[in-house]
């Protein structure tokens, strides 16, 4: 947007192309903060060795969003901190709700059973029944207790993500800079 300024409204001027230029900063910083969520997901998640995905609880909880001037990177999963710190083995306590979520997940990940041959010669998976699956989560949930969860400092997605958030900020702002002619 153009305007035409008289030299006695140099002030105004200023002004205006200050709160101009802070707004298009900030519409930087909330599209490199909706980037780096795009990173996370994308990216940084699917790379790990043993990606935290079992519904997709945690990957779905990134968010972006702007505060204040600026912009903020979250997750708003409750475990999401379990997961990005990690559990001390010390801290790991074992329990009938531990073992049912446990012994679900197992059941979901298909762990256990075994592979039975007919008498074509055909073979096939049998799950795990439910008293074996349960047992599995026990055994799980004994090395959690032993070596903790996540290793001992966690998976620490954000901070791998933050090693591109600079790049992502000077691009986006530039480009919003661009876009107002600055």
């Amino acid at each position: 947007m153009s305007r035409v300024y008289n030299l006695k409204d140099a002030g105004v001027m200023l002004e205006d192309v200050g709160k101009e230029v802070r707004a298009a900063a900030s519409r930087g910083l909330l599209a490199a903060a909706h980037r780096t969520v795009a990173h996370i997901v994308g990216s940084i998640i699917p790379s790990l060795p043993h990606p935290p995905v079992d519904r997709g609880i945690y990957r779905a909880a990134w968010r972006a969003k702007k505060d204040g001037d600026g912009a903020v990177v979250e997750n708003l999963a409750p475990h999401a901190g379990f997961i990005e710190y990690g559990v001390r083995a010390g801290s790991v306590k074992q329990g009938r709700a531990m073992i049912d979520a446990l012994t679900e997940w197992v059941k979901r990940k298909g762990i256990g059973g075994r592979t039975v041959t007919s008498a074509g010669g055909k073979t096939r998976h049998v799950k795990a029944s439910d008293a074996e699956a349960r047992g599995i989560a026990w055994a799980i949930a004994k090395s959690m207790q032993k070596r903790g969860i996540f290793g001992p400092k966690g998976l620490r997605v954000l901070e791998k993500a933050g090693k591109m958030i600079p790049t992502f900020i000077d691009q986006e702002v530039a480009r919003e800079m661009k876009a107002i002619g600055r």
